[in-house]
């Protein structure tokens, strides 16, 4: 019986391909409502939730989501109590949705289970830090 040979093949490599995760759902906060279509179009499902509501109203409504915010020491101290992850960004550039849904992806957050703040950093980079 013959075994399995590749004959001049490069050493197999492990490759993970995950597709957009559009079952993600990113809660946006209020001064981030700008970013909706690009977030949409980049396969996440964006909840805009109605102007003026409290953090606190905010909080409630993000049950089992995760809150994308330049804000996060405002949204981390609930985030278990009221279940819902936590996205930070420091900056908006051209390229905010770039290095979030990157982040999403590369970190596996819309797998995880517990509570999260995901924080994406200038450069693209991210600290994922479970919440506890």
């Amino acid at each position: 019986m013959k075994s399995f040979q590749e004959s001049n093949a490069e050493p197999a490599e492990d490759l993970i391909e995950m597709s957009k995760q559009g079952y993600f759902t990113i809660m946006l906060d209020e001064n981030l409502r700008g970013l909706e279509p690009a977030l949409e179009d980049d396969g996440f499902k964006v909840i805009v939730p109605q102007q003026g509501l409290s953090d606190d109203e905010l909080k409630r409504k993000a049950r089992g989501w995760a809150v994308l915010t330049r804000n996060s020491d405002d949204f981390v101290d609930e985030a278990v109590r009221y279940d819902y992850d936590v996205i930070g960004i420091e900056d908006v550039t051209n390229e905010t949705v770039r290095k979030i849904s990157n982040a999403v992806r590369r970190s596996r957050l819309a797998t995880l289970k517990g509570n999260f703040w995901l924080k994406v950093r200038d450069n693209g980079t991210f600290h994922l830090r479970q919440l506890v």
